[in-house]
């Protein structure tokens, strides 16, 4: 009976310790995007994801050790010259989305929100209403093909899936009188499965990708 009590103490204390763990981490935050969340380069990569499982950070490095040789997340600062940094290659994804959308008036970088805005044109739908894009490199994203949440591969700095999003600041038209909807566009990730399970495959995940305004009809104006 005393060793029986000393085992349930022991594993009361292994529990705790456990579960003070699981409370430390937080949850992957991202950029409040619907079908993803969690952002490699701004959230903790233990942080804790769809049913507060932490990210598998250690099972990827295992399983991508022999495909790109380098050093391994000790800090945010990134040294090896055989990989381009995650910064260059944001902006380069920034600057070209902005050449792209031919918006010529963006705003400073404010790195907190990491928010762009865009300026609207009058005569473009897609412009009509009010929207901030930036990039993101998402840790959890909600599968297209099966509508389970899956895990994103992300591997700082060797392997980093960085997209652009588009999001809506406004729900109603400018100029004209309408409702801004959001779009979505499906993106290509390397993820695995929730779990254990490290077997690696390609999943479409959907993203936000801009906000048209759909013309409404004006309410009449009771007399």
């Amino acid at each position: 009976m005393f060793y029986q009590g000393k085992l349930q103490a022991l594993v009361l204390v292994l529990l705790a310790v456990v579960n003070t763990k699981i409370e430390a981490a937080s949850k992957c935050q991202g950029s409040g995007l619907k079908y993803v969340w969690g952002d490699a380069l701004t959230d903790s990569m233990d942080c804790l994801g769809p049913n507060n499982m932490q990210y598998p950070t250690g099972a990827i490095a295992r399983t991508f050790k022999n495909v790109w040789p380098g050093s391994s997340r000790t800090a945010r600062h990134y040294q090896d010259r055989e990989t381009i940094d995650p910064e260059i290659t944001r902006q380069t994804l920034l600057q070209n989305y902005k050449a792209a959308s031919g918006d010529h008036h963006i705003a400073s970088s404010t790195r907190i929100g990491r928010s762009y805005s865009n300026k609207d044109s009058c005569g473009d739908s897609t412009r009509l209403c009010k929207t901030r894009y930036n990039t993101t490199a998402p840790m959890y994203g909600v599968s297209l093909t099966s509508g389970q949440p899956v895990t994103i591969v992300q591997k700082f700095p060797d392997l980093l899936q960085q997209v652009v999003f588009e999001v809506c600041e406004s729900k109603e038209c400018d100029t004209i009188y309408g409702e801004c909807t959001q779009t979505y566009v499906p993106y290509l990730f390397l993820v695995i499965p929730l779990g254990p399970v490290t077997l690696t495959g390609q999943d479409y995940v959907l993203v936000e990708s801009g906000c048209v305004c759909k013309p409404t009809r004006k309410p009449n104006r009771s007399d």
